[in-house]
């Protein structure tokens, strides 16, 4: 009994590293809202790395770890990703302006006009925040401290169907909304919908 109390706190604590996922909300059909909490590079997450990216390109990447996305939760979700880019400048970037991603953000650097694309995608056993620019340089802001992500997987009610109720017939409280209706909500509005804590 000692040995599983160990290897639970070993998992407790390795969940926490990995990203704090956990797992709110259980609907009737058995899936619930999954999250993680917010996620720090460099503190509870992992540094930037540069790589190539399938589909993609280049790109600055943050790669989370969580063995809990999977093929079928990915494919069974609608996929929400914030970020809050606080490692822009005030003038480039309202503080403390959380909003879905893609987020575009463009400013000047030098002479030149710029655009930083920030995007989340999840694939088995990770999600990836990705950083991208036409200049494939993510210097002075995309490695600023200040950047925050969180992300959500709300459950479809059909994986198939297009614009029904994320979660129709359960007592999800996101039930009443569809994927549009979730998108088109600011993070507050979607927290408080949700019945989360900010």
């Amino acid at each position: 009994m000692k040995i599983n109390g160990f290897f639970s706190a070993i998992i407790l604590f390795s969940a926490v590293l990995l990203g704090g996922c956990k797992k709110e909300l259980s609907t009737e059909s058995g899936q619930p809202l999954q999250c993680s909490e917010w996620l720090i590079p460099g503190k509870n997450v992992p540094q930037w790395q540069n790589k190539n990216i399938d589909g993609i390109g280049p790109a600055q990447v943050l790669e989370i770890h969580d063995p809990t996305i999977t093929p079928e939760l990915i494919q069974s979700s609608i996929v929400l990703v914030y970020g809050n880019l606080g490692g822009y400048p005030a003038q480039i970037r309202q503080p403390g302006k959380i909003e879905l991603m893609r987020l575009l953000v463009s400013y000047i650097r030098g002479n030149n006009p710029r655009t930083d694309v920030w995007s989340g995608m999840p694939v088995p056993g990770k999600m990836l925040i990705l950083l991208t620019n036409p200049d494939n340089e993510y210097d002075p802001y995309g490695n600023a401290a200040g950047h925050e992500f969180r992300y959500f997987f709300v459950p479809k009610h059909n994986p198939g169907s297009v614009g029904k109720k994320p979660a129709e017939g359960t007592s999800n409280l996101l039930a009443k909304y569809t994927e549009t209706d979730l998108r088109n909500m600011s993070y507050e509005q979607f927290i408080e919908a949700a019945g989360l804590k900010k």
